[in-house]
């Protein structure tokens, strides 16, 4: 019974099949229904194929961030090669920079002069005193002054073969014979122990220093030129109670900074 009855079955679904057939194209009855149906189904296609399409943005979105990190990457390099390059050429400028006031400065020294680099200061807390390239080999004696592009720096007080040490004018042993440029009044500059500040000795409360007055070398004494800036006066104070002014002034030589230095050769007496 089973057999014959599927088989009724599959012919009445063939003989239906072919009557919507027959009717949708004689007489477009069922182009509705089949609109309909549509209608319906797109919404079930569209979920279908949703996946695949989800999967492809996925993937292109990927491959966009992916180029997207790889640029930003690249341009961070770069950026960061760019600031070294600036960091060097700023170095190169400073230093170029240096080199020519210290040029500059060979100008003003009618003396034989020799260059020579700072490189190691003195820990002695009671001294200020640095160690500079240059030594006996190179011709260095005791005494010889020693100046950076903008004034008088220091004094050499040992020699080795190949280094030297120099006491700056900021040493509380250091002093050095001045005069006031403006009106040719001689003094001493003696140091304080403070970078910044030195103190002009043996002025009467009734002697003409000013405020930013200029001291330069007197060469006195035959240890240095003569004519080298030193220092410009910061205070006047006159105490009633003494018979000295109490002056102080500022050094002109970037102690704390200068590294490029010039040792100079005072000429000799017989050598004039």
């Amino acid at each position: 019974m089973a057999g014959p009855a599927h088989g009724y079955r599959f012919a009445g679904v063939v003989i239906l099949s072919l009557a919507l057939i027959v009717l949708d194209v004689r007489f477009d009855r069922i182009s509705f229904l089949r609109q309909s149906l549509s209608y319906l189904i797109s919404p079930v296609q569209s979920l279908v194929s949703l996946p695949g399409e989800v999967m492809t943005w996925s993937t292109e979105t990927f491959s966009e961030r992916n180029e997207l990190l790889e640029t930003n990457r690249r341009a961070r390099s770069q950026i960061l090669i760019l600031q070294q390059k600036v960091q060097q050429l700023s170095v190169l400028e400073a230093e170029n920079e240096r080199l020519r006031r210290l040029l500059d400065a060979t100008a003003r020294l009618e003396s034989e002069v020799m260059t020579a680099e700072l490189i190691s200061v003195d820990p002695d807390p009671f001294t200020i005193q640095v160690i500079v390239n240059r030594g006996a080999q190179d011709g260095v004696y005791l005494g010889q002054a020693v100046v950076d592009a903008y004034g008088l720096f220091g004094v050499v007080v040992q020699v080795d073969s190949l280094t030297s040490r120099v006491a700056l004018v900021a040493d509380v042993n250091f002093a050095v014979p001045v005069y006031v440029n403006r009106n040719g009044i001689r003094s001493v500059v003696t140091g304080t122990g403070n970078l910044d500040l030195l103190e002009m000795e043996y002025m009467t409360n009734t002697a003409d220093v000013q405020i930013g007055d200029l001291l330069v070398t007197s060469g006195l004494g035959g240890l240095f030129p003569e004519g080298y800036p030193v220092a410009e006066v910061v205070s006047v104070e006159h105490d009633p109670g003494t018979a000295f002014a109490n002056i102080k002034v500022k050094p002109l030589a970037h102690l704390g900074q200068s590294r490029s230095l010039l040792m100079v050769f005072q000429k000799e007496p017989d050598d004039e």
